[in-house]
């Protein structure tokens, strides 16, 4: 069978009872003759799922249990340790960087994803642009590149958990702790803007906190959009984001997304983890969506009365349905966050309760605005009663 290293792809995948060998011997056989052509065939793990003899998953356990046990991965110049994430990009093992000697996280794209030649271009690009970010917020990316037909893309690797997971372990966080925490943020998303970056992204599964000094690592920034770019549906294409963290104008399917939707959703943030409770809750996601929308939040003071009038100001000024209202840049939000950690006052005309948006319009119709006049409507609304038998026909001809 095919050696991967000294570790057998193919006997580890008989050894855990998910194909047979002569399954195994089949797709090597395929392997083989390809090869004969002059062609570089496939990983046998791809020659698997693509004869049904294997799932991603399972290709992903094998993959693991070779780190596991010992073997050279088939990245060059990585060894696999451990599985950590599963997105809708790939995987993230815990791994080596053999060259030095370090712990990295790898992101592998899925199979998938990797037949699609503009894709990969993008996750190059998008990569690189990361890598070349340098700031103590940000997950530093280390490499990025192609091994056997894997893409990968090595990042520094935190040992810590994610907001989510403390928030749901621990509850609120008392506020002086959380705005800390929030303002290094802010300084990510403040140098991601300067370089012209927009995360798309923010929530609090993105937010690292190191254990070792709680330290904030932003994750993903720049990686986000691509797992929509590279998405066949129409509405993950338009929508961005998650929804429970989701800026209006994404909600929307704007296209102008710049750094104020990041601050959106960095409010978002701010509110899950000060009160334990997303803003907006609903029964699916485009219900979520529309709420972002089209309500207001209930103020995070009233959800948690220790929080201070100073900071539930700054929550909802965040989180203002229009961009204007919100800070301008994370620079304006720096500093605002900067004085009260310092116990100063703040100039804003945010009021601590905004007033509910008038005449809420369902996401699904939001397409329509401004292309059914009020004749078109009355017209309609006409046919349905001679429909139903109220009107004759006579009333609404022209």
């Amino acid at each position: 069978m095919e050696k991967i290293g000294h570790i057998s792809f193919g006997d580890i995948a008989v050894n855990l009872g998910y194909t047979t060998a002569e399954k195994v011997n089949e797709c090597l056989e395929i392997q083989r003759k390809i090869r004969d052509m002059g062609v570089v065939p496939k990983k046998l793990g791809e020659v698997m799922i693509d004869k049904g003899y294997l799932t991603e998953t399972q290709v992903r356990d094998i993959f693991q249990k070779q780190g596991l046990e010992g073997g050279h991965t088939q990245i060059i110049g990585y060894k696999i340790i451990a599985l950590i994430g599963q997105g809708a990009m790939g995987a993230v093992y815990k791994a080596v960087q053999l060259s030095m000697e370090r712990e990295v996280a790898l992101k592998v794209l899925s199979p998938h994803l990797v037949g699609n030649e503009k894709f990969v271009m993008r996750f190059f690009k998008e990569a690189r642009a990361v890598a070349r970010l340098n700031h103590p917020n940000i997950i530093q990316g280390i490499d990025v590149g192609e091994s056997n037909g894997i893409h990968y893309f090595a990042m520094e690797y935190v040992q810590g958990k994610d907001l989510e997971d403390i928030i749901k372990q621990q509850g609120p966080m008392e506020e002086k702790k959380l705005t800390e925490l929030i303002l290094q943020g802010a300084r990510a998303l403040e140098h991601a803007c300067k370089n012209n970056m927009v995360h798309r992204d923010v929530k609090p599964r993105n937010i690292m906190i190191t254990s070792k000094d709680n330290t904030v690592k932003l994750c993903d920034l720049g990686l986000a959009k691509l797992v929509v770019e590279g998405d066949t549906s129409q509405q993950q294409k338009v929508r961005m984001g998650t929804p429970a963290y989701i800026s209006p104008e994404q909600a929307r399917g704007d296209s102008d997304i710049d750094i104020r939707s990041d601050i959106y959703s960095l409010g978002v943030t701010f509110y899950f983890c000060i009160t334990g409770e997303i803003p907006f809750k609903g029964e699916t996601a485009l219900v979520v969506m529309s709420k972002h929308i089209n309500e207001q939040p209930i103020p995070p003071k009233q959800k948690n009365p220790q929080i201070s009038n100073t900071v539930n100001t700054i929550i909802l000024k965040m989180m203002s349905k229009k961009r204007e209202g919100r800070y301008q840049s994370p620079t304006e939000l720096i500093s605002d966050l900067e004085k009260v950690l310092k116990g100063g006052e703040i100039k804003t005309a945010t009021p601590i309760a905004a007033p509910p948006i008038a005449n809420p319009m369902p996401l699904k119709t939001a397409p329509l605005v401004g292309k059914i006049s009020e004749q078109t409507v009355q017209r309609l609304k006409a046919r349905r009663l001679a429909r139903m038998g109220y009107i004759t026909k006579r009333r609404f001809k022209r």
